[in-house]
């Protein structure tokens, strides 16, 4: 098949028109509706008044109201647990911390996978973590910390 010289011109006029078109064209907006922000601690601590400043910055932007659910228990397992039964539409948030890094070794019976139903979104802060022991305690490093149990009698 062959094309007129017509049609060429046309099919390249589309083609350029094609990045303004879609310029103009607007997907639908995130967020549709409220966000709910679940953290999974108790309310009045550091993740509870992070969430509530981020919440209100993202509630600001977006245009959106980030509603603030504070869910503790479990070592953090129940509100991560609510996150994972949400629908996954973006509209329901987990503030997550180093506690779930560890509790599948504390809770063997957990209803959900941390690592395949949770899906991280962005790192909004970060905190120091120290490990300390008495003076008196022959480990001086996290290396001789892990191996003294194994290499000392109960």
């Amino acid at each position: 098949m062959t094309l007129s010289r017509r049609r060429m011109l046309c099919a390249a006029a589309g083609i350029a028109a094609a990045p303004i078109l879609s310029a103009i064209a607007k997907a639908q907006g995130y967020p549709s509706r409220p966000v709910r922000f679940v953290v999974p601690f108790p309310p009045g601590g550091v993740s509870d008044i992070i969430a509530r400043l981020i919440g209100q910055q993202l509630s600001e932007r977006l245009e959106q109201p980030f509603v603030i659910e504070d869910r503790g228990g479990a070592g953090s397992n129940l509100g991560t647990e609510i996150v994972v039964r949400a629908p996954a539409d973006g509209h329901t948030l987990l503030l997550d911390g180093s506690a779930n890094a560890v509790n599948a070794s504390f809770y063997p019976n957990l209803s959900f996978n941390y690592l395949r139903d949770i899906a991280p979104v962005a790192s909004m802060f970060r905190g120091p973590h120290i490990m300390e022991v008495h003076p008196s305690f022959p480990a001086e490093t996290v290396g001789e910390f892990i191996t003294y149990p194994r290499l000392t009698p109960a």
